[in-house]
């Protein structure tokens, strides 16, 4: 929100300087952005008058013009087509920093200089509002009005002498998003009382009834409605200080009725819109529900197919406003307007929320009525801009007000307690302290019964409803620093630091393994949560379709990441994400709502080459073997031994060539290759390998005990069986594993071979056995031993045959 100085000053004096200000209010909840002097950009600009145009020798679209300055004359060679002799124009003079370049719109400011352009020496520059940074007209130069003098500085014909403060409104502070808001906070700071324009509404005979009818159809959506009616105005451009003080606040004037509703909502808060009464069919308003299918037009030319339930302004026969959003086009008023329908409702902040959402539209209505406006501020921001209109544009205020309010919303009623105040703030504050903080914030005492008071809290302060409230809007007036901070902190080195958690400790293990970590929404689609096959939990009040249920495993969300990445060229990705999973579960496990079941995972992401690019060596593309390797390591880390891999023979909805991890005799997730159907569906078209896996599993390894360095060699022996095709080589390592003794510290495969000269049906596999002893070396019958049993175990349980050993 841009606050003006100037326009503060309107509503509450105060002699406070601008940065002291920011620095005060900041204390008091505003986050202040930046705090700009408008007049110091426009150091060097000041307003001339064309006197003589006349072609430039050397150049068809260039003129030369001779601009006086109130001092004397300058020549300044223009290529705009509109300039004109007698124009009032803004000079820019040799020094000046020309805030945009129409030749660079994206470039960084230029100061100007005496220079000459095709041959003619040109001593200035006329600009154009782009130039200037005032709007975005670069077609033509700005023309002032005619009663600007020669000389005059910019500044003081645009009312730039002014402070602008950028303040960031948070969502429960919508008063904020006004001046008379930002006004209360200074009355509240200086002790100075706020004094509000007091509308001055001079009505005609006739009655607004004989010519307009309201009818609201649904309450809950709107629950206050009001309209009042200026006939015969003359629509046109609005006064300089109107112009000056929206273009100062960031807003393009366009013509005095739109300008006027623009000032109020700027002013008090609340937003207006303008209806030309002409335009309304059967000169009546109507608000309902949009229906399905229904497109509309709105005031910014956009099309718009409405969502089910919309809440809109129509009239007799169409729809012309979405209501607390955006008017449309078919209502809006134009030069030849000379009725004008005026409308100030209060509308339900959720419908308008959902609405803003749905049409991807955020208007400066829509961010303060889905904040939630004043409902009882209506009739004063449109007596205001009825006045307005009649003093600016003419016309005669029709006599009364049609305002639909069935059922008043009244000012809340909240209680505090001196004492409570004290021991939540740490502060000795008296009921009168107590009551005089909150009292300057517009709110009313209406009891005192002991240490309990009772207040009347407003209905524009809508972030207020309960005691603690209360409490916090204390503190704000007595100011945190001045909260003595009676609390001590201790370290107490003779302890021990509590230990990581296990989420740090996998987090920090898979970065070291070269994986980044990702965060991604748990919330999607149904379609997307129901990938993997389990049924998602459906979310009752979604923001949208697209977050409608809750995940189900984590490989979905990471695959909308590695499809980011690919288009942006990353092709490369190793990526883990630790977070929560949810799904509807019938079974007896324990649960903490009904049959939903919430487990936390981690999923690994490999896709691309294994290393960088090398001259010393060619890269290859990762494989499933090299993410089980990752997996192994993982196992490996947190001492989980008693684990083991399965090979599925089907899918599991989302990969091939799948593998189930069980560990201590649980299954504990599955890796393997996304399925060709699933990387479609992302636009993927890389080879995706994947590992998910329950993050409770893994905490089930012990701590490794310390081993010293072994003082003793290690002796490898390698052996090769020939068996049957089909039996898993897992299986013949266990059986090595079971049978090689305590000698065994080791089993590698390191080769499979099928083929000639082995029969059909038969394989070669070959291991690598290290043996060694923890308390001598081995002798040469000890090895063979070892051997021997080993080979004799795979013989008898798998009916293999030795090929050979070494």
């Amino acid at each position: 929100m841009r606050i003006l100085e100037r326009w503060l000053k309107k509503y509450v004096r105060y002699a406070i300087p601008a940065d002291q200000l920011a620095e005060r209010l900041t204390m008091l909840g505003l986050e202040f952005e930046s705090v700009e002097r408008l007049d110091e950009k426009y150091h060097g600009f000041i307003v001339g008058e064309v006197k003589t145009v006349s072609r430039h020798p050397h150049a068809d679209r260039l003129t030369v013009c001779d601009v006086s300055t109130g001092k004397g004359t300058l020549q300044i060679v223009c290529g705009a087509p509109n300039v004109a002799v007698g124009q009032k124009v803004v000079v820019g003079l040799v020094g000046a920093t020309i805030p945009k370049n129409q030749h660079d719109p994206d470039g960084p400011p230029f100061v100007l200089t005496e220079t000459a352009i095709r041959g003619i020496a040109s001593e200035g520059m006329i600009c154009s509002e782009f130039e200037l940074g005032m709007g975005k007209d670069a077609a033509g130069i700005m023309v002032l009005d005619a009663d600007a003098r020669p000389g005059q500085s910019l500044a003081s014909y645009f009312d730039l002498d002014d402070v602008a403060f950028d303040i960031e409104i948070t969502p429960n502070r919508p008063d904020w998003l006004s001046h008379i808001g930002v006004a209360r906070e200074i009355a509240a700071l200086t002790g100075k009382p706020a004094q509000l324009p007091t509308p001055k509404v001079r009505e005609g005979r006739e009655s607004i009834r004989s010519r307009l009818s309201v009818t609201v159809l649904d309450a809950k959506a709107c629950p206050r409605f009001a309209a009042r009616m200026v006939s015969g105005v003359r629509v046109g451009p609005s006064p300089r200080w109107l112009q000056n003080a929206l273009r100062n606040a960031g807003l393009r004037p366009r013509n005095n009725i739109v300008d006027i509703t623009n000032y109020v909502m700027y002013e008090c808060g609340h937003p207006l819109h303008a209806f030309d009464h002409a335009l309304l069919r059967g000169h009546r308003i109507i608000v309902r529900r949009a229906k399905t299918g229904t497109w509309f037009t709105t005031l910014d030319g956009k099309d718009h197919e409405l969502p089910a339930g919309a809440v809109m302004v129509c009239d007799g026969e169409r729809e012309v406003s979405v209501a607390g959003i955006m008017g449309g086009a078919n209502s809006e008023i134009g030069d030849s307007t000379t009725d004008v329908v005026l409308e100030a409702a209060y509308w339900n902040p959720s419908d308008i929320r959902k609405t803003a959402k749905a049409l991807g539209i955020s208007s400066d209505a829509s961010q303060r009525f889905e904040r939630g406006a004043d409902p009882n501020g209506v009739r004063y921001a449109l007596d205001r801009a009825a006045a307005l209109v009649h003093e600016l544009a003419g016309g005669t205020i029709l006599r009364g007000t049609i305002d639909v309010y069935p059922k008043r919303i009244r000012e809340r009623l909240v209680p505090i307690r001196v004492s409570r105040t004290n021991a939540v703030l740490g502060t000795d504050l008296s009921k009168g302290e107590v009551t005089k903080a909150l009292t300057s914030l517009g709110m009313q005492r209406v009891s005192a019964e002991g240490d309990r008071l009772r207040f009347c809290v407003p209905t524009f302060r809508v972030d207020i409803g309960r005691e603690i409230d209360l409490i916090e809007e204390v503190a704000r007036i007595h100011g945190y620093d001045a909260i003595k901070t009676t609390t001590t902190a201790t370290v107490n080195f003779v302890h021990q630091f509590p230990a990581s958690s296990f989420g740090d400790a996998l987090r920090s293990f898979l970065i070291g393994q070269g994986y980044q970590e990702a965060i991604t929404n748990s919330m999607q689609t149904e379609i997307r949560s129901s990938l993997g096959g389990a049924t998602p939990v459906r979310i009752l009040n979604p923001q949208n379709q697209e977050m409608g249920t809750l995940r189900t495993g984590l490989v979905p969300g990471l695959m909308e990441t590695v499809a980011r990445n690919l288009n942006l060229g990353s092709n490369d990705l190793r990526l883990f994400e630790l977070g929560h999973v949810f799904r509807v579960d019938e079974s007896s496990a324990p649960k903490l709502v009904e049959n939903f079941l919430e487990e936390e995972r981690v999923c690994l992401v490999l896709t691309g080459l294994v290393g960088p690019v090398h001259w010393s060596g060619t890269s290859r593309k990762a494989d499933l073997f090299d993410l089980k390797g990752d997996v192994q390591d993982l196992l490996a880390k947190f001492g989980l031994d008693k684990s083991r891999f399965i090979s599925y023979s089907t899918t599991n909805g989302l990969t091939d060539d799948t593998l189930a991890l069980e560990i201590q005799g649980s299954y504990a997730g599955y890796l393997g290759k996304v399925r060709k159907e699933i990387l479609r569906q992302f636009g993927v078209e890389e080879v995706v390998y994947v590992v998910e896996l329950s993050v409770a599993a893994l905490q089930q390894g012990t701590p490794r005990p310390f081993v010293p360095l072994p003082r003793y060699p290690k002796v490898r022996r390698d052996v090769a069986f020939t068996i049957d095709a089909n039996v898993p080589a897992e299986r013949i390592e266990e059986t090595i594993r079971a049978t090689g003794g305590e000698l065994l510290q080791g089993v590698i495969l390191f080769d499979v071979y099928e083929g000639n000269p082995l029969p059909p049906g038969k394989k070669s596999v070959a291991f690598s056995l290290e043996l060694m002893s923890l308390e001598k070396t081995l002798t040469e019958e000890e090895i063979e031993a070892a051997v021997s049993r080993v080979v004799a175990g795979v013989q008898t349980t798998h009916g293999a045959a030795l090929r050979g050993t070494q």
